[in-house]
């Protein structure tokens, strides 16, 4: 049940990034540049990359701070691991690319698209991993 889960995490994220980049392409040059091509591979371009960066380097991060911290408390922690250490590589590779094959515009967009994808995968992580209130060391505690 949890591969399903972690599956529809990551389409809930990529469903974010892709939103934002069609918001993006659509008021960076007031719809001009809004075309169904130019959404298709910005968008295919963020889907294959952000999902071979969830299984090599999200997943295992995760999982790996999950076992060293016992738990995915607090979800801050979670959330920017993924969304921005382990973006940071990416997001290196992409500002060297500014004025030699990208525009700055085309690299922030992106920037912002992967650490939109990233803090969802790992927001979504962290409530899929939490444990509900009855399986708590700590009794309910009632108002």
């Amino acid at each position: 049940m949890k591969p399903i889960k972690l599956f529809l995490n990551a389409i809930v994220a990529w469903a974010l990034g892709l939103a934002f980049i069609a918001v993006n392409l659509y008021f960076v040059n007031g719809g001009a540049d809004f075309t169904r091509t130019d959404l298709m591979g910005f968008g295919v371009l963020a889907t294959v990359a952000s999902a071979l960066l969830m299984l090599v380097l999200y997943l295992p991060s995760l999982y790996w701070l999950k076992r060293r911290r016992g738990g995915v408390t607090p979800r801050r922690d979670f959330l920017l691991l993924t969304g921005v250490l382990c973006n940071l590589p990416l997001f290196i590779l992409l500002a060297s690319l500014i004025n030699r094959k990208m525009v700055l515009t085309e690299a922030l967009g992106f920037m912002a698209a992967f650490l939109i994808i990233g803090s969802a995968f790992g927001l979504g992580f962290t409530w899929l991993h939490s444990r509900p209130a009855d399986q708590l060391n700590e009794p309910l505690r009632t108002i």
